[in-house]
């Protein structure tokens, strides 16, 4: 370097942040957009859960029929989408979409009487579940095309903790303000958050390839096809979808507990009472949940997969749902449903959900693609719906025998964490036979 020419200016971006110059107002914006997306659907989630705890097991197991259902129509709508617009007119009408639908709803339940309308409780519970599955996807894919591959790895990891601070704020928000707010006065705040996050990603597309274009948000119906295929054609694919499927399965009947506990102890109130208790509930697991996610993220959870290992801590989740359902089963009470669920989803979300995310990395970039979004959206649902119906079947055989529901779970558990096990060992094996080819 000539040395009449003044070293580059290190910004404080750079120092703290390690952001190149140029970067930290698309960053900031980004992690703004994520936090109150992530914000919006966190005040949403407890006030769905409030709903399935009032109306009931049967309800909820109809429920999710119709939401798989659903998600398989707006897959195949949101595929011919994409194929007719460009992807930014795609993402804008997405936003616009969120925004009009939370404002409706608030609009809806401010009725008089809303609360007493199974109808409109079943219309929220399946748009918050399809909300879910695309906002993050659609986010996310708009991202990859905004932020260069070395600008994203030191960009995504600050957008994570957005994501991880709006899953804080948005149950905060319900939780302190449960007793003071109605319904649709939580769902106005949702809207209000989803607004913000659209108008700063609308900001952001601007950054964007013009003719940015991507395969539909979750998957569309042929990729699908795809991911069967891929899965069906890979030994430890297939392996990895079945540990997704009894995930879902397991947590679903933890879920139904959690929905006839609560059920169980608003009996006897009258209906807004009852949606406020249930909602404080729902409200504090969520919260209590997503600090301890965030603190062993921050505290533990790199080290743990580098301590005990992938295959180790996959058995974690199955330990954990195998002792949720025991304790629950032990002792049906509103203090061991916060306990155990807290326990459960921290856990998940800080060490499982990474470990998964890792057992991608030793297939190719095409078994991933077409594999990840089948696992992800179809199985993910399919076995909330198996899981659903299984506890009802499960419920059944406890008129004859008091312990087969939990008999049946554990077997399921059991099951579960075995595939875990064996996931775990083939990744060893696929990340040594990795290493030794190089």
């Amino acid at each position: 370097m000539d040395p009449t020419t003044p070293p580059p200016r290190t910004t404080w971006a750079h120092r703290v942040l390690g952001l190149d110059q140029g970067e930290l107002v698309r960053v900031v914006t980004a992690t703004l957009c994520g936090f109150c997306l992530f914000a919006g659907y966190s005040v949403l989630k407890p006030l769905r859960d409030a709903i399935s705890a009032t109306q009931g097991k049967e309800w909820v197991a109809g429920l999710t029929t119709y939401t798989f259902i659903t998600l398989l129509a707006v897959t195949a709508l949101t595929g011919l989408l994409v194929s007719k617009l460009s992807w930014k007119a795609f993402v804008l009408l997405a936003q616009l979409t969120w925004i009009l639908g939370a404002a409706a709803f608030g609009l809806l339940f401010a009725r008089e009487g809303a609360l007493n309308s199974k109808e409109l409780d079943g219309c929220f519970f399946v748009a918050i579940s399809v909300f879910n599955l695309l906002s993050l996807s659609i986010l996310w894919a708009t991202l990859s095309d905004i932020f260069r591959a070395d600008q994203a790895k030191r960009a995504f990891p600050l957008i994570g903790i957005g994501l991880s601070l709006g899953g804080i704020a948005g149950p905060l928000i319900v939780n302190s303000l449960v007793k003071q707010l109605a319904q649709h006065q939580f769902i106005f705040i949702a809207a209000a958050l989803i607004f913000v996050s659209a108008a700063c990603l609308a900001w952001l597309l601007r950054f964007a390839p013009p003719r940015a274009r991507h395969g539909t948000p979750g998957g569309s119906l042929g990729e699908m096809v795809e991911g069967v295929r891929a899965v069906f054609a890979s030994r430890y694919l297939l392996t990895l979808c079945a540990f997704m499927f009894l995930y879902t399965v397991t947590g679903t009947l933890v879920y139904m507990q959690q929905v006839g506990i609560i059920n169980a102890s608003i009996a006897g109130l009258e209906k807004a009472a009852a949606r406020t208790a249930s909602t404080a509930i729902t409200s504090r697991i969520d919260l209590y949940a997503n600090i301890l996610a965030a603190a062993l993220q921050l505290i533990v959870a790199g080290r743990v997969l580098r301590w005990i290992g992938v295959a180790a801590t996959l058995t974690i989740t199955p330990l954990t749902t195998l002792s949720a359902i025991g304790l629950l089963a032990f002792s049906p009470t509103v203090a061991m449903l916060v306990i155990v669920q807290v326990a459960r989803r921290g856990l998940h979300y800080a060490l499982d959900k990474p470990a998964r995310e890792v057992l991608y990395t030793v297939v190719s970039p095409a078994e991933r693609y077409k594999s990840k979004g089948f696992i992800d959206s179809f199985v993910y649902r399919f076995g909330d719906l198996v899981g659903v119906w299984s506890e009802q079947g499960f419920g059944k055989l406890g008129e004859s025998s008091p312990l087969a529901p939990f008999a049946s779970a554990g077997i399921l558990c059991f099951l579960f964490g075995g595939i875990g096990m064996s996931l775990g060992r083939q990744f060893r094996t696929k990340e040594s036979d990795a290493t030794g080819s190089r």
